[in-house]
């Protein structure tokens, strides 16, 4: 009797085993994130005066259309080529070459990005000829950059930093005109949730310490881009767009540091004090001080509610540059017992990062597959989850409010100036995590 039990328990555990592989196996093709073509895409709709058009089918369009104007009504410069299935068995770099004279007709953009999906790269579209019959063709005034974006090529975040390193080649050097106190911001997106705030945040912080910015990569004029050899240091935000500032290093000889994004205080700190030691000078100190009283004296308005957050779980969703950020400064600065940091994408120091959370963060998962994620998540028992609008289903299911810091975020406006970054950004997340809480309703 005890062997046929034996065999029963495990043969239960088999067939729970085979339904729990079936259920996982039409639920876990969702990557946590997307292709080449929306990194590149990403990278080049910040340069402010510029355009991109795509030499694609309607669908790829209308996803990049919605991604861009859900964040921003008024800032969506997209355009592209039209290709109709016909187009896949004749090719199509005629309309292409149409689509980039109306953008610079009607819109007279500085830069126009060409990017290529995945059907014409494959029927093998020569774009390249383009930019050659552009270069013949004198009554296209704006400059046309392309760029190999097609999604099977590699992931969004290959993608980004290969977009961003091709702008290299528009800059000028300026070895004679370098502005001595002076950086650039590298890796900055400005599709992201509280973007706008966070940078005018950003620039308010190094003008406190004597720091101007010469370019932001990308959330800049095009003229400023070409510029930024002029800077003497390059800043790079969480290791986001270090290819490019390795580029810069050997062809202008401008270093770089690879910063945390300045989530809280302590880390608002460092990153100005590793700017200063960049550029070889002191920090202001006194400007510290100012800046840290202003905020414990806000701090202590709902110092009663800062004891309910000691111990609290909870689980982040986001890139390497916001989502090991934030792990730092909701353990460090708010007690908060991160059970869960899941990483959507990588980048080129990721490895080095991560282990400057490996202590705080039990669990951590690079690149997972959302199935794997949301039942790790579902089974930690948080109480918060930070993510974006995509963790909006599993915030739901684990009772718990989501707030949302991570890109995509398009169900959720913010149009006022309170940033998530700086020193005034640890009071805007004071709100968002007080207002979460306070505000639910529990069901006795």
């Amino acid at each position: 009797m005890a062997f046929k039990r034996c065999i029963d328990i495990l043969a239960g555990r088999i067939m729970a085993e085979e339904k729990e592989y079936k259920e996982q196996e039409h639920l876990s093709l969702d990557p946590m994130q997307g292709c080449q073509l929306i990194g590149a895409f990403r990278a080049f709709h910040g340069i402010k005066d510029g355009y991109v058009v795509l030499h694609s089918p309607p669908d790829c369009h209308s996803g990049m259309l919605l991604l861009r104007t859900l964040c921003d009504n008024t800032d969506a410069r997209i355009a592209f080529s039209g290709i109709h299935p016909r187009d896949f068995i004749y090719g199509a770099e005629h309309k292409a070459l149409i689509a980039l004279k109306k953008v610079d007709e009607i819109f007279n953009p500085a830069f126009i990005a060409l990017l290529d999906a995945c059907a014409p790269a494959i029927v093998g579209d020569d774009l390249d000829a383009i930019e050659f019959k552009v270069a013949e063709d004198k009554g296209i005034k704006s400059l046309i950059h392309y760029f190999r974006a097609a999604g099977f090529h590699k992931n969004m975040w290959l993608g980004y930093e290969s977009a961003l390193a091709s702008l290299a080649k528009f800059m000028d050097n300026h070895e004679d005109r370098k502005k001595s106190d002076s950086v650039n911001l590298i890796g900055f997106k400005d599709d992201e949730f509280r973007s706008v705030a966070d940078l005018t945040e950003i620039k308010r912080l190094l003008a406190g310490v004597g720091v101007t910015v010469n370019a932001v990569l990308t959330s800049d004029e095009f003229k400023h881009i070409v510029e930024a050899p002029k800077a003497a240091l390059n800043i790079v935000l969480g290791g986001e767009g270090v290819k490019l500032a390795r580029v810069m290093d050997k062809e202008f000889g401008i270093p770089h540091k690879v910063v945390d994004y300045p989530y809280g205080v302590s880390a608002t700190e460092m990153f100005l004090e590793r700017v200063c030691e960049g550029l070889g000078k002191e920090v202001d100190g006194i400007f510290l001080a100012r800046e840290r009283a202003r905020i414990k004296a806000a701090v202590e308005k709902v110092q009663f509610y800062l004891h309910g957050f000691y111990g609290l779980s909870c689980a982040i969703i986001g890139d390497p540059c916001k989502g090991i950020a934030l792990t730092k400064f909701l353990s460090a600065e708010l007690g908060f017992d991160v059970k869960v940091l899941t990483l959507t994408n990588k980048n080129f120091v990721l490895e080095e990062n991560v282990k400057e959370v490996s202590g705080i963060a039990q669990e951590i998962m690079v690149e997972p597959d959302r199935f794997e994620m949301e039942r790790c998540i579902t089974n930690a028992g948080i109480q918060m989850l930070f993510g974006s609008t995509f963790d909006k289903r599993l915030a739901n299911v684990a009772r718990t409010p989501l707030i949302r810091f991570a890109y995509p975020t398009i169900d959720t406006v913010a149009l006022i100036d309170a940033p998530y970054a700086g020193f005034r950004g640890v009071l805007t997340w004071l709100e968002s995590i007080v207002n979460s809480l306070v505000s639910r309703y529990y069901e006795v």
